[in-house]
């Protein structure tokens, strides 16, 4: 218990103490409360004009045209660069939900209404992938990366709790109307925290994504994304394992609606409360996901995780009282809970780290499907096998997958092993950028952790250089005789002078604050800046900027300074 305590207060810790990670998390709070709330409203709005088939319908006009374009908006996602993208996707949510609202408002006719909702579902699929690649460039070590996946499943359930609470409550006092416009209000929180994050971030280089092939269009960025995010068959387990994840979702959106007004007879609110509970459980079971997503391996944790989903949705079939529906929909939120974040977990770890975005904008396409899918399986269940009896087969479903994957499931941790974090980091520092994808992965692999106190000399001036560092914490200055030169932080790097010019080293650089940094070994170092044409370029004006040879000098990032 001592030590589940421990990683729970570390995760918030790491989370709070990153002030662009609090405000992506803040952010991505506000649009999951929105993005559920919204979904329970409209299948409620459908359930009033024409019962479960209506439900079906616009189901599936939102999902459709996502399961097309995923893969296209992930590829726009990278070339545009995912931290800008994460503001577009909140804006386009603003704008969607707002215009749904609006046509609701002004009593529209339904079809009207229905065309807009795939705007909806659109926005999503932008900013969830442009979520997943820009936490690797808010944090600074890979265990911060996994608490911020862990903070992002927490973030998910309370949103699961708090989005269909509201909408249950305005869905009992004010109707659809009062619902819609609250969820359409939450966004608008969203997108203010993002461009506030992506100001930091472009301050200090960390917006910054692979360099662009020459004639690199969205559709050869399109078919690159594909290729690498298939190509692995560890990524492609994972992305089977967690479609079928989200088939269950979409069956238990839809069964959450018809065991609610059709078994239990809770009237209009009870679909919210009923989901809530899912969210509740999500919440109930944060120590357990922490405690189980910071282990390794992490793979026996998602079959586990999946199979308790899908056996206490099974259970409601039993005796489904109110009561009792409500304590085991929050144990399905519970297993989710945990699923989820080891899922995004092994994915972030695996995916490509040239395509984090295109890689999760596919998984965005298969979420889709898998919702669609659930909730045309769900109808289907219902319509033959009653409310009841339509609640046991996702649990037969799963027994058998994860029968046919067997082995396959326990080699998914192998593949999980790029390091995001590290690699984005080099990918801020001016000398590093030219880089192409496989090369960076490699250096990144070199990079070793080199944690410093307050007032320690990381180098001193006239010793032998055989080191390049990368600040991902803290800041440093940097002193040459008497003289302070300059102070560096987060994104920065230093040490290149002695290393490309072969002498000694030029300035002391001393730790300001307690610092995080990487370091790199010396003749690695200049092997791969003297291999590649653009980078040696690079890395020499970067060493004259510091020596004074040019009429502009350089910090020790790369990044020009008068």
């Amino acid at each position: 218990m001592r030590e589940r305590l421990h990683l729970v207060s570390g995760v918030f810790a790491s989370a709070f103490h990153n002030p662009d990670l609090r405000d992506v998390g803040f952010a991505y709070a506000l649009f999951s409360a929105a993005e559920f709330g919204s979904w329970i409203a409209l299948l409620v709005f459908a359930f009033d004009r024409g019962g479960p088939s209506a439900v079906l319908v616009i189901t599936l006009v939102q999902l459709v045209p996502c399961m097309a374009l995923g893969p296209v908006l992930g590829a726009l996602v990278e070339r545009w660069t995912p931290a800008r993208s994460l503001v577009a996707g909140y804006g386009l949510q603003v704008v969607a939900m707002g215009g749904v609202a609006v046509a609701v408002v002004l009593h529209a006719p339904y079809p009207v209404v229905v065309s807009l909702t795939p705007l909806i579902t659109l926005s999503l699929t932008v900013t969830r992938p442009a979520q997943s690649a820009v936490l690797p460039a808010a944090v600074c070590t890979a265990e911060e990366l996994t608490a911020a996946n862990v903070m992002t499943g927490w973030t998910e359930s309370a949103a699961a709790l708090v989005g269909p609470f509201l909408v249950g409550v305005a869905l009992g006092l004010g109707g659809i109307v009062a619902a819609l416009v609250i969820v359409a209000v939450l966004p608008v929180g969203s997108l203010l925290l993002s461009v506030r994050v992506v100001r930091r971030l472009t301050r200090r280089g960390l917006t910054a994504s692979a360099p662009e092939q020459e004639g690199s269009g969205v559709t050869a960025l399109l078919r690159s994304s594909l290729s690498r995010t298939f190509r692995d068959p560890g990524i492609r387990v994972l992305l089977v394992i967690t479609t079928f994840f989200w088939v269950l979702m979409g069956a238990l959106d839809f069964l959450a609606v018809v065991v609610a007004l059709q078994v239990l007879h809770t009237g209009p609110g009870g679909p919210g409360f009923l989901t809530a509970a899912v969210g509740a459980g999500g919440l109930a079971a944060a120590s357990l996901t922490a405690f189980l997503v910071g282990r390794q391996p992490l793979s026996p944790t998602l079959v586990i995780s999946l199979l308790v989903s899908v056996g206490t949705l099974a259970l409601v079939a039993v005796h489904p009282t109110t009561t009792l529906a409500v304590v085991l929909f929050a144990g399905v939120g519970a297993g989710t809970a945990v699923f989820n974040a080891t899922g995004k977990t092994l994915m972030q770890r695996a995916a490509p780290s040239d395509a984090i975005a295109g890689t999760f904008a596919v998984l965005e396409s298969l979420m889709d499907l898998g919702l669609g899918l659930g909730g045309l399986l769900a109808w289907a269940g219902v319509q033959l096998l009653g409310p009841r009896a339509a609640l046991v087969v996702p649990a037969v479903a799963a027994v058998g997958l994860l029968a046919v994957l067997g082995r396959s499931i326990r080699d998914v941790d192998a593949s999980a092993t790029v390091p995001q974090v590290e690699i984005r980091l080099l990918r801020s520092i001016r000398i590093f950028a030219p880089l192409p994808a496989p090369t960076i992965e490699l250096v990144a692999r070199e990079l070793e952790p080199v944690a410093v106190s307050a007032g320690t000399q990381v180098i001193t001036e006239g010793d032998r250089g055989d080191r390049y560092y990368a600040v991902a914490d803290g800041e440093l200055d940097i002193t040459r005789g008497a003289e302070q030169l300059r102070r560096i932080g987060r994104g920065d790097g230093f040490g290149e002078v002695a290393l490309v010019r072969d002498v000694p080293r030029t300035a002391t650089v001393t730790a300001a604050t307690d610092c995080l940094l990487y370091g790199l070994d010396g003749d690695v170092f200049l092997e791969t800046v003297t291999a590649n044409a653009s980078a040696g370029r690079v890395a020499v004006e970067v060493v004259d900027g510091h020596l004074g040879g040019a009429g502009r000098r350089d910090d020790d990032s790369g990044r020009q300074t008068p």
